[in-house]
């Protein structure tokens, strides 16, 4: 029997944790998830705001600790958690993801209900995470996810 890879262990540990609320795994582990990216810098945890702070506990719990990173002034996410494991694993927490552009905050709406259980992780769907891209700037993610929903859309047409 094949032995699950350790970001999957990882992943599927985190999600078994945190089953009793509402969030889902997204960004890099996602892309890797599809095929779209070959090993993913972080985890990222999008949650709700209800959500957060009992989410943070457990990770505290589970050997997690918070680190300091400096703040960008672009990012008006009410609340945003960075986490590092003692065995390296990096976790962001995030909830009511929000960015400033042109004097206007554009949000990102979290809906739980759209996330799906695959294989005992917690997966965002991809055009949600195409969506936080958009808003954080990040062309060459845009792109790939671009690029995946649209051979998506084909496939599912033949």
């Amino acid at each position: 029997m094949l032995k699950p890879d350790p970001l999957t262990e990882q992943l599927t540990e985190l999600c078994s944790l945190l089953a009793d609320y509402q969030f889902g795994v997204g960004g890099s582990c996602l892309l890797w998830q599809l095929g779209l990216v070959a090993k993913p810098t972080d985890i990222d945890l999008v949650c709700t705001e209800d959500h957060f702070a009992q989410i943070s506990a457990l990770l505290i719990n589970a050997g997690y600790q918070t680190q300091q990173i400096p703040s960008d002034p672009m990012y008006a996410t009410a609340k945003f958690n960075h986490f590092r494991h003692a065995e390296g694993r990096s976790v962001d927490l995030m909830a009511g993801i929000a960015v400033r552009k042109d004097n206007t905050i554009n949000r990102f709406a979290f809906h739980p209900e759209r996330c799906r259980w695959q294989d005992g992780i917690c997966w965002m769907p991809p055009a949600d995470w195409l969506h936080i891209y958009q808003l954080f700037g990040r062309s060459e993610r845009v792109a790939q996810l671009r690029q995946y929903l649209v051979q998506l859309r084909l496939g599912s047409l033949s």
